[in-house]
């Protein structure tokens, strides 16, 4: 016989007041709270229990998650528009940032000095033109991998509405066949009965 202890009682009785009170709120007030509720796949939602699992897809409760994930959709669509503009930017600047030490090196050509000097100053003018090359290649490896990041974010909220609107969609469609077939069955079973009571 297992002995029960205070503790574990009032845990017991303070869960079950917890039920009794999430059990309470309104449905409505259920929907709008699960609706602001900071999650990229509402999906995860419906595992928390029943009530949740349909809650999740109550069409109240699909049309606020639309306009939210829209919404965040929009803004980081266009967040990766920036961040593409600025790449732009860059990719445009690049080209002058590596022509600039090659005219500085052009008008050194111009000056007679040994031959010795001139392959070292030409040396020294190649490295800092690769050196500039190298700093505008990490530049622009920075707002690619800035721009990739932006896309992968889109494509994962995407793929996550497209997969509760497929659930969503497969549910409706199955309650809206299961009533059909449950109302058809009624009026099958009505005209019998009223045919019985005639006789």
């Amino acid at each position: 016989m297992a002995i029960m202890t205070r503790k574990r009682r009032r845990m017991m009785v303070e869960a079950a007041a917890a039920v009794t009170v999430t059990a309470v709120l309104p449905e409505d007030l259920m929907i709008e709270i699960l609706a602001r509720v900071r999650v990229s796949n509402p999906l995860q939602l419906r595992c928390v229990c029943k009530r949740w699992k349909s809650l999740v897809v109550d069409p109240q409760f699909v049309k606020k998650h639309l306009q939210k994930s829209f919404s965040d959709i929009t803004d980081l669509a266009s967040k990766a528009m920036e961040d593409m503009n600025a790449f732009q930017l860059q990719l445009n600047y690049a080209p002058a940032l590596a022509e600039q030490p090659q005219e500085e090196e052009e008008g050194e050509e111009g000056e007679e000095e040994e031959e010795e000097e001139e392959d070292a100053h030409s040396l020294v003018n190649e490295l800092a033109q690769l050196d500039n090359m190298l700093v505008v290649v990490r530049s622009l490896k920075g707002s690619l991998e800035t721009i990739k990041f932006d896309v992968q974010a889109i494509k994962e909220r995407v793929k996550c509405l497209q997969s509760f609107l497929q659930i969503y969609l497969k549910t409706r469609a199955s309650s809206s066949s299961s009533s059909s077939s449950s109302s058809s069955s009624s009026f099958s079973s009505s005209p019998s009965s009223s045919n019985s009571h005639s006789i």
